[in-house]
């Protein structure tokens, strides 16, 4: 049972994670995830060591290019960056989006080495919540300060904080055109997506049903039941003036400076009264005021509550969530709407919650792993290092995951029938084979690391066994090995040798496992 657990709340089970959950219990094991204490050496490790390809044909102002390097770009701030998008400056198009690529790899790097399992899970969960399309080269440079500033940061923390970084962060500033957004011509793509996903949540728009602010069901007591597009045009008026340095001309002699970073600017701001879900707005308000109004009036509604735990508990649950664990978490979210640690006293709710553990321990339905899981745990489960290469990253794109790059502000669906059809399904267990046959250059599989932990010399039976009940559990294991090796006509060899040609079989009927139901589904 501990495994199930496991396989839901990280992106594989280790032989390590299972003994400390068994030494600890489930309770402590989860509420250490939900509060990280210190730094994690091991991924620090593994993102200092890790390389990563870059390579391109010449051009009129460049030479040809073709070599590894390290991951170097991701901690420095976006105003160094923020000079790759200088059009002035010549270079190839793939060094203007390696800050976006060497994110790629790190995202892979960070969900395999992590120690913080349901960090992870959570950053996957916030970066599809808050869905930017990193298109071009302003997206791809900004999008590591992004990550890094907005998303990491409040993942486990309060959604308030969160929601307000995301704000005046420059990639959401491009991506739903705030930036250009200003007095007499205001942009209404950020207010719409801010009531639609963000915050309420489509479920709560009811201009189909009323067209003035009074209809709305409890608007005259200025608690108004949901939002109408006059709440999004008037929200939009609000972030006016809210947009990013990037040399544009204000006028006069005057440009902004070229630092990609949010500023506010006083004179493209829509000054004039506002009213927006029911409450008016001064006119002339303080700097900033009328959208960090608009912020936290959002946060505070029920309905933010309730689309925010039913998509948390889409997500680690069900594809259809329990209402009843719905409305619980939503009331534990509303008690902890100031609390630094919010987003992880809502998750330890739904953990410890009977719904949850339903959901984990019975045959079926399960949650589908997304391609970004099956690789990783495919790696975790049998403790492969995993290299990452874009060659990786575009294979899990095909088979559905585009990390940074779907294109729609809604995010990766999280329900099983878009991940699930014919040509997804082959795509996945196109994954597991590439990774245990090494396609895209993420590492070798040697016997050396096959045999890990096992008695030599190696009995072949014996290793397919050890490693099908770690990947499958016990109850599948000799079930699906008897279907692997019988639809091959294949027979162990009994002991293997260190000869790498003796090795395929095993290879190879590992990434059998790998796509069998047991396996795919968590």
């Amino acid at each position: 049972m501990s495994v199930a657990i496991l396989d839901r709340l990280s992106f594989g089970a280790q032989r390590a994670d299972i003994e400390t959950l068994q030494k600890t219990g489930v309770n402590a094991w989860i509420e250490s995830q939900l509060h990280p204490t210190h730094d994690d050496p091991v991924l620090t490790q593994a993102l200092n060591a890790a390389v990563l390809k870059i390579s391109y044909g010449a051009g009129p102002d460049y030479s040809a290019l073709s070599e590894n390097r390290p991951l170097n770009l991701l901690s420095q701030p976006l105003s160094e960056l923020w000079k790759l998008t200088d059009n002035q400056t010549k270079m190839a198009y793939e060094e203007r989006m390696r800050p976006l690529r060497e994110l790629m790899a790190s995202r892979l790097l960070h969900a395999a080495c992590s120690q913080w399992q349901i960090k992870e899970l959570m950053v996957d969960f916030w970066l599809d919540h808050f869905n930017v399309h990193a298109s071009d080269a302003s997206m791809a440079v900004s999008m590591p300060s992004f990550e890094r500033d907005c998303i990491r940061r409040h993942a486990l923390g309060n959604f308030s904080d969160m929601l307000q970084a995301v704000a005046t962060s420059t990639p959401m500033l491009i991506y739903l055109n705030n930036r250009n957004s200003r007095t007499g011509a205001p942009n209404e793509n950020y207010a719409r997506e801010l009531f639609e996903l963000h915050t309420l949540g489509k479920q709560h728009y009811l201009n189909d049903l009323y067209a003035k602010w009074r209809e709305v069901p409890g608007a005259l007591q200025g608690e108004p039941r949901g939002y109408i597009d006059q709440d999004v045009y008037e929200a939009a008026r609000a972030f006016t003036g809210w947009v990013i340095e990037d040399g544009r001309a204000l006028g006069g002699g005057q440009s902004l400076p070229r630092t990609g970073q949010f500023v506010y600017l006083d004179a493209w701001h829509d000054p004039y009264q506002k009213r927006i879900l029911a409450q008016d707005f001064d006119p002339f308000a303080s700097p900033m005021s009328d959208g960090k109004r608009v912020l936290e009036m959002l946060v505070k509604h029920p309905g933010t509550a309730q689309n925010l735990c039913e998509k948390l508990c889409r997500r680690f649950v069900a594809d259809t969530p329990p209402t009843s664990l719905v409305h619980s978490s939503s009331k534990v979210w509303g008690d902890n709407i100031h609390h630094p640690q919010q987003v992880a006293r809502v998750l330890s709710h739904i953990f410890a919650s009977a719904e949850f553990n339903l959901a984990v321990h019975q045959p079926s339905p399960k949650k589908l792993k997304r391609p970004l899981e099956l690789v990783i745990s495919l790696a975790r489960k049998l403790e492969l290092p995993l290299a990452p290469s874009m060659g990786l990253i575009n294979e899990m794109s095909a088979a559905g995951h585009r990390l940074y790059m779907w294109p729609t502000p809604d995010g990766h669906p999280d329900v099983t029938g878009y991940w699930l059809t014919p040509h997804t399904m082959r795509k996945r267990w196109m994954l597991a084979m590439g990774v245990m046959e090494n396609w895209w250059g993420t590492g070798q599989v040697t016997p050396q690391q096959l045999s890990q932990g096992i008695a030599q010399p190696v009995d072949e039976a014996k290793l397919l066994a050890h490693h099908a009940e770690q990947l499958l559990g016990p109850q599948a294991a000799q079930s699906a090995i008897q279907k692997i090796l019988s639809a091959q006509n294949f027979t162990p060899k009994g002991l293997l040798s260190a000869a790498s040609d003796e090795w395929s079989g095993v290879r190879r009927n590992l990434a059998y496992m790998a796509m069998s139901p047991a396996f795919q589904w968590k």
